[in-house]
């Protein structure tokens, strides 16, 4: 005699939860990815066969455009003595950390990269760059 029933298990997995785990990752990494944009001043980097990338995680760009207009860190500024009353409040450890990035247009007057170049060094900045594109 047999007592047992022969019942049909239904078998299913419930994925609500896997899909809100797969939601969740997905908007994590979307926050926390990191995007290049370019901002400020638009600027054509004169060419050069020497350049190295730097990979810095500490650097202030200094842009100058085509008609001597700067700005810092992509917010522009009215003149050389703005610019100069800004980068004073960095004190002296920041001076010396920072890698300052000057990315002058090729039709930049000359005379205004090297009033640019004159104020950084004396305000005490050590690490001064001029950013180029690689020749190809």
């Amino acid at each position: 005699m047999n007592l047992r029933k022969n019942r049909k298990h239904d078998f299913s997995i419930d994925i609500s939860s896997l899909v809100d785990v797969l939601f969740t990752l997905l908007i994590f990494f979307s926050l926390t990815s990191t995007f290049v944009k370019e901002t400020g001043l638009k600027v054509e980097l004169p060419s050069a066969s020497s350049g190295q990338p730097i990979i810095s995680p500490e650097k202030y760009e200094v842009s100058i455009g085509t008609k001597g207009d700067l700005s810092l860190n992509g917010v522009e500024i009215e003149s050389t003595e703005e610019m100069k009353n800004i980068l004073s409040k960095f004190d002296t450890a920041m001076r010396l950390r920072y890698l300052m990035v000057i990315k002058a247009d090729t039709a930049t007057p000359h005379g205004r990269v090297t009033e640019v170049l004159d104020i950084l060094k004396t305000l005490g900045f050590e690490n001064i760059a001029v950013a180029t594109r690689s020749k190809n």
